[in-house]
């Protein structure tokens, strides 16, 4: 990777490193690695670019590099400048290694082990040229020096030893977090309660008498709140900090300045977990503007993809929007051949605690195949148009079908689907397609077991905060994208739930599902809980110079999956789809640039008892799903918010692995937007309690997504569709 020089040489500031590196260009592109031992690998180093390090990238990002290397998650990491990054293994060696990365070599090349016991200390770091810092567990500070820093293979030896009782090595001891920028030593304690913490300067002197630290410190910044565990810096003059893993959010900030600093950009970074250091330099500098960022080489644009230009073509409307259809199978993927199909209506539900018994749209039995239609009554039920009525003229029902295996076995499916009058708004009929698309696969038929016989205790709000979609809601970053959620969930543990077919010690997938004597009888529902929760319904892309806009506007138009819970376990089972007027506008406009987010809007969620009887009236069964119903702001809450950063997606790097038939380009001045279609699919739309449900978004002239071009000439400004070219179904466009 290539560190770009600026126009001019940025002046050292009073907290610079002595005149031994001053002779050195100003750097910016700073590598900056991060030891993330969230992942389930055990422990990751991770690659970041700090762009323009000088401003703090007031105007801009970390830049992903998408470059990782395994490190084990109980050793520990500092960087010595120059590509050189220390390892203090788990078992107290200490190694060093080189980043070639960026030459296409490894980003931990190894270089020398200098074996020893160096676990004696509990921390250290560099000062990015020729001292380490080690506190030792007794409470000194011993300082190192190191010869030939620059290769990582020069001997180690100790110059000094200050102790205890030194007023820097005391604030050392109790900081937080600490780390150096040439000679200056910074110390990092967070804010406790109700009052702030800061970050101080201690500057070193190898020439000192007495104390090497003679001048004390000089608070530098000030008002660290109570999440902030984590600081770095990439030279002289700028410091980041952030939450360290438990916090979750992962949000750097920067500050910049001579002596107290102010905050430069109050979210440069998000998804920073673990401890960081960055390659520092003796002087740093920011990269000339209208050169695009790159984490590598930068992308050859000898090849013009098309200019991108907005398709005003209407909606396809969907061949049949008038009937319900899906297809049920057996555990093993097998059609449930021969099974009767009832579809009810599900909008009707109320929202006060009485039992509501569902109206019956009408019935079937699957195919050889497993698939099953039932068209919409010519005349419905006034009760079901009012709802669709309310539903901007959609209609969500529930197909269930059941049956038992030859071992005696009760089997139950479910699967939400949604249909429209031929009198719905167009709005209404291309929703529908939308929801088709999403509820394109088939439908397994689960057991029901023991435990539905009888109503279930619902879990605390504490149990569900628990649980694996409820910690997910707190990460900054959307690592989800639209991967497959768990086939099956818990709401109160983290841990994804196993097989459910396995009934009394006999698995019973494969095993043929015929009629059950008696049937089953109409569905019963009651609304046992409501929840506002704000779900993704859009997102926006502009890096470098560009603008990002969403518009989510006048009324909703958004897809949400069902989850049901057989037994202990959660599943999704189709989606329901909310099409009702809001009466409102949200979204964001001209963010940027560095900018990709998505977008939320409060939508209230049922929490719903079902109760069937079968065989006749003798058995009677309970089962537990959780459903969206209504755009809903909440008393004093805000109609919508940011969520996720999705920064990740754009950049050189994704650019490069994109299909050139996805690829286009923006003209300087001008706009890109998505207006027809459906969104990405998120798998992480929202959590519910404590299940997560996916959800997208139709496209039409309330709902867009737009991308503003900036006015640099001497490089366009690319985009490309994650699923298709840019007027065709991409779902959501990427920039570069």
């Amino acid at each position: 990777m290539t560190a770009l020089l600026a126009g001019s040489i940025a002046v050292p500031t009073a907290l610079s490193a002595p005149t031994a590196r001053a002779a050195e260009a100003c750097r910016s592109g700073i590598p900056t690695y991060v030891h993330d031992v969230s992942s389930e690998s055990g422990g990751v180093l991770r690659k970041y670019l700090d762009w323009d390090p000088l401003t703090g990238n007031a105007a801009g990002v970390l830049l992903d590099t998408g470059e990782t290397a395994p490190l084990e998650e109980y050793s520990e990491f500092f960087t010595g400048g120059r590509g050189i990054i220390y390892v203090k293994t788990s078992e107290g060696a200490l190694k060093t290694y080189k980043d070639n990365s960026a030459t296409g070599g490894s980003m931990l090349t190894p270089v020398r082990d200098y074996g020893g016991n160096w676990n004696a200390y509990e921390r250290m770091w560099s000062t990015g040229d020729n001292r380490i810092f080690a506190l030792h567990q007794d409470g000194a500070l011993e300082v190192y020096a190191v010869a030939n820093p620059s290769s990582g293979s020069g001997a180690i030896s100790k110059v000094r030893t200050v102790p205890r009782t030194d007023p820097a090595v005391a604030a050392i001891a109790q900081a937080d977090d600490v780390w150096s920028a040439g000679q200056v030593v910074y110390t990092l304690r967070r804010g406790v309660a109700d009052r702030y913490g800061e970050v101080k300067a201690w500057r070193y002197s190898d020439s000192a008498s007495g104390s090497p630290f003679p001048n004390g410190s000089t608070t530098v910044v000030t008002r660290v709140d109570t999440k902030t565990r984590r600081g770095w810096s990439p030279g002289p003059g700028t410091i980041y900090t952030v939450g360290d893993t438990p916090d979750y959010t992962g949000i750097a900030t920067s500050y910049t300045g001579t002596a107290l600093m102010d905050i430069a950009n109050p979210e440069v970074g998000a998804g920073i977990y673990g401890d960081v250091h960055a390659d520092i330099a003796s002087c740093l500098a920011s990269p000339s503007p209208d050169i695009k960022p790159s984490v590598g080489p930068v992308p050859p644009q000898t090849e013009t993809p098309p200019k991108a230009v907005t398709d005003g073509s209407p909606d396809p409307s969907p061949q049949n929007p008038t009937q319900f259809s899906g297809e049920f199978v057996l555990g093993d993927g097998r059609p449930a051949a021969g099974l009767p199909v009832r579809v009810e209506a599900v909008d009707v539900t109320s929202e006060s605690t009485d039992e509501v018994q569902l109206i019956t749209l009408g019935t079937t039995v699957t195919a050889s195949d497993g698939t099953w239609t039932v068209p919409l009554p010519a005349t419905l039920p006034e009760s079901v148009k009012r709802a669709a009525a309310d539903n901007g003229g959609i209609i969500n029902a529930m197909a269930s079908v059941n049956g038992k295996t030859s071992s005696g076995h009760m089997m139950r499916g479910t699967h939400m689907v949604t249909a429209a009058p031929a009198t719905a708004p167009a709005t209404a009929r291309a929703l529908v397609a939308a929801a088709a698309e999403d509820g394109s696969e088939p439908s397994k038929m689960r057991p029901i077991t023991d435990d539905l016989r009888k109503e279930q205790a619902q879990p605390t709000v504490a149990q569900t905060n628990l649980s694996w979609a409820s910690r997910d809601e707190q990460v900054s970053v959307d690592t989800l994208g639209d991967k497959p959620l768990p086939e099956y969930q818990s709401d109160t543990v983290r841990e994804p739930q196993g097989d459910p077919y396995v009934v009394d010690g006999v698995d019973i997938k494969s095993l043929i599902v015929t009629p059950m004597d008696g049937g089953c009888d109409k569905t019963s529902e009651t609304v046992i809980g409501t929840q506002i929760k704000y779900t993704t319904v859009a997102e926006g892309h502009a890096y470098w110079d560009a603008k990002a806009t969403v518009d989510y506007d006048s009324k909703l138009s958004t897809s949400v999956e069902v989850a049901v819970k057989t037994g202990t376990k959660w599943t999704i089972e189709g989606s329901v789809t909310l099409g009702s007027a809001i009466g409102t506008a949200t979204g964001y406009s001209n963010r940027g640039p560095y900018f990709a987010k998505q977008w939320k809007v409060p939508i209230e969620y049922k929490k719903i008892k079902e109760k069937w009887t079968c065989n006749y009236g003798r058995d009677t069964y309970y089962r537990y799903k959780i459903m969206g119903s209504k755009y809903k702001v909440p008393f004093g809450g805000v109609v919508g918010k940011s969520g996720k950063d999705v920064s990740s997606r754009d950049g050189d790097v994704n650019y490069s692995k994109s299909p050139k038939t996805h690829r286009a380009w923006v003209e300087a001045g001008s706009y890109f937007q998505i207006s027809k279609n459906r969104s990405t699919k998120w798998s992480g739309a929202v959590s519910a309690y404590g299940v997560k449900l996916g959800g997208s978004t139709q496209y039409d002239r309330d709902h867009k997504q737009r991308i503003t071009a900036g006015n640099y000439k001497n490089a366009r400004h690319d985009i490309w569709g994650k699923n298709d070219r840019v007027s065709g179904k991409p779902g959501v466009f990427y920039s570069y």
